[in-house]
């Protein structure tokens, strides 16, 4: 009882998709039907199998409930497909003889009569200028997204059971060879840009069509479409014939430099042999394919298929990992990676040991993996070890990180000083900038962090050269591989007050206040307030002495000097002199305002400068 219907693709007036398996009546029902399997399976209520009657079967899905997909629908309901030339001049085109006069917008005043030279009042006129609709034989982006496109040229599939009806003609009712014809005379052959996303088209050879009239092509959007959907695995034997025309298709496209095939069920072998056919291709996106288990691509597989691409996205194919990352690290162009929402749980980077003891120079980033990559993209996945972080800085160029929503950093705004601390070479966190202060204070705070674990190990305080030995200690280095570096470059400024015994700041702040307030927590031996020097440096200068207690912040001792010296609230900045040289003029800022002048490391006595 099934008819032919070639399994094209349909779209119902309300918007949903799926594959026209059968045309006909329907047994107990008048007029025409069409079975569709629905892309969204939720929408079936049977297999093809109606009241005990098989109608036709469903082809995707695999298990039993997964394979009730399908329902009829009216054939008065299913939206009529069309082709690349119509649905062009549909859009771009005006059908109407109105179009041939100048139309304009006019908010009040006078405006011309178009049949005499009168003069009448208009409040508002809105139309629109002829001049401003460019003609389709002038047009450098052509964008057709969901627009019902079945085929670029030749005869529409028809989905009436009237066949012999006659029909207008138009250019889906032409023969191949005559549509051919009408695509290049009707189009600018030097277009750049197309956009063909959301078609209806069930063949990727019927999409070369376009690559063979517009040979200059840089840009093709085709995503969210079924491209051979009902032959198989492309590698298969029995494709054999599919990947020689597939193949044939895609080298229409030599010029191409962006492709977009979003949401087409492309597998990983399918896309290879797409993009082998595309030398000058830059820009790859595979989003949403659900692919997995990408093979391996060595050095000269990476020249042979992505010699020049620089950006690929895999985001939401939710089955890659890191090794499937990782076998894209030959790629020699490769600088903007995206796969978020995916499966990645760590981030691991093995230095090539053979290619680095065959050159002296193990420091030539051009020998490495991923030797041009600055920009990681790795949103929504499963990372969960901060040793993930760590290894940022062993790729060769990586400037630029997306980590947020992973399970490691639950608090993605807490989280974002450890990362910045964490990896030293990166510029942009989570599309944020990092500045200079930023990275400053968060390296500050990460190290004042790591010296307090460190230190609340020992039951005595630590003296320098003991604490040295334990930062640079495999056991520290291991969990915290900037540690030691970062000690050296912020200095022991940066550290003092950090180091406790058993009990942390805030817990000596406490039994601080507990003593009565800021009376000697032993014996009277220990001051509880601090003497200041506080001296202007601006226009004016001038030097005042102040007491403050010990827990005082640095943003209490800005408020102090702002009304000391008269200065507008919230235009102070605190530092002291590099020690090194009393005559210096070389300062090191006291931040963040939170801190206590004590954390930070200034003693009674000392000279603030407000700059």
């Amino acid at each position: 009882m099934s008819r032919k219907t070639n399994d094209r693709r349909v779209e119902t007036l309300d918007g949903h998709r799926g594959f026209c398996r059968y045309v006909g009546p329907v047994t107990g029902q008048t007029g025409t039907w069409v079975g569709i399997e629905w892309d969204d399976s939720n929408r079936g209520k049977h297999d093809g199998k109606h009241d005990g009657t098989r109608y036709f079967e469903c082809k995707r899905g695999g298990k039993e409930e997964e394979t009730k997909r399908a329902s009829f629908v009216r054939v008065q309901k299913v939206a009529p497909g069309t082709d690349f030339v119509s649905a062009a001049k549909e859009k771009y085109e005006f059908e109407s003889q109105d179009a041939q006069l100048e139309k304009r917008l006019v908010f009040g005043g006078k405006a011309k009569k178009t049949d005499e030279n009168e003069e009448e009042d208009v409040t508002i006129e809105l139309k629109t200028k002829l001049s401003l609709q460019k003609k389709l034989n002038e047009l450098e982006r052509i964008l057709l997204p969901n627009a019902r496109l079945e085929r670029v040229t030749g005869r529409a599939a028809r989905t009436e059971d009237d066949e012999g009806e006659e029909t207008r003609p138009s250019s889906s009712s032409l023969n191949e060879e005559e549509g051919e014809e009408v695509l290049a005379k009707t189009f600018n052959a030097n277009a750049t840009h197309v956009d063909v996303s959301g078609n209806l088209m069930t063949s990727f050879v019927e999409l070369g069509k376009i690559g063979k009239y517009f040979r200059n092509l840089e840009i093709l959007d085709a995503s969210n479409a079924f491209y051979d959907e009902d032959v198989g695995d492309i590698e298969s034997g029995d494709a054999s014939a599919l990947a020689k025309e597939v193949a044939l298709a895609a080298s229409q496209f030599r010029n191409l430099k962006t492709l977009a095939l979003n949401k087409t069920r492309t597998s990983w072998a399918k896309a290879l042999l797409i993009i082998d056919q595309m030398p000058n291709l830059e820009e790859l996106r595979l989003d949403r394919n659900e692919l997995q288990n990408i093979a391996a691509v060595d050095e000269r597989a990476s020249r042979k298929y992505f010699p020049k691409v620089k950006v690929l996205s895999l985001d939401g194919n939710t089955c890659i990992k890191w090794d499937d990352l990782w076998a894209l690290r030959f790629l020699p162009s490769l600088e903007t990676l995206y796969a978020s929402d995916c499966s990645v749980e760590h981030i691991v980077y093995q230095d090539d040991d053979e290619n680095n003891n065959n050159n002296t120079n193990t420091n030539d980033d051009d020998k490495r993996f991923f030797r041009n990559l600055r920009g990681l993209f790795l949103g929504y996945n499963r990372v969960r070890s901060w040793q993930s972080v760590d290894v940022i800085d062993h790729f060769p160029r990586l400037e630029c990180v997306r980590l947020s929503h992973n399970p490691f950093c639950e608090n993605d705004s807490a989280s974002r000083h450890e990362i910045v601390a964490r990896a030293g070479k990166l510029l942009s966190l989570n599309a944020s900038e990092i500045t200079e202060r930023e990275r400053r204070e968060s390296e500050i705070r990460y190290l004042r962090n790591v010296v307090a674990e460190v230190s609340s190990s020992s039951s005595i305080r630590l003296e320098d050269k003991e604490l040295d030995a334990k930062m640079g200690s495999d056991e520290v280095l291991a969990k915290h591989p900037r540690a030691k570096a970062l000690k050296e470059m912020h200095g022991e400024r940066a550290l003092a007050g950090v180091q406790t015994t058993k009990t942390t700041q805030s817990q000596q702040q406490l039994e601080f206040r507990e003593s009565g307030n800021g009376t000697s927590t032993n014996g009277g031996g220990a001051s509880s307030s601090i003497s200041l020097a506080l001296t202007l440096t601006r226009e004016g200068k001038g030097s005042k002495d102040r007491t403050f207690p010990k827990t005082v912040t640095v943003a209490r001792v800005k408020t102090t000097c702002e009304k000391l010296f008269g200065m507008k609230l919230g235009t102070s900045t605190l530092a002291i002199r590099d020690e090194d040289d009393a005559t210096s003029e070389k300062y090191t800022e006291l931040e963040p305002d939170e801190d206590t002048l004590a954390y930070l490391g200034v003693e009674s006595g000392a000279e603030i400068f407000v700059l």
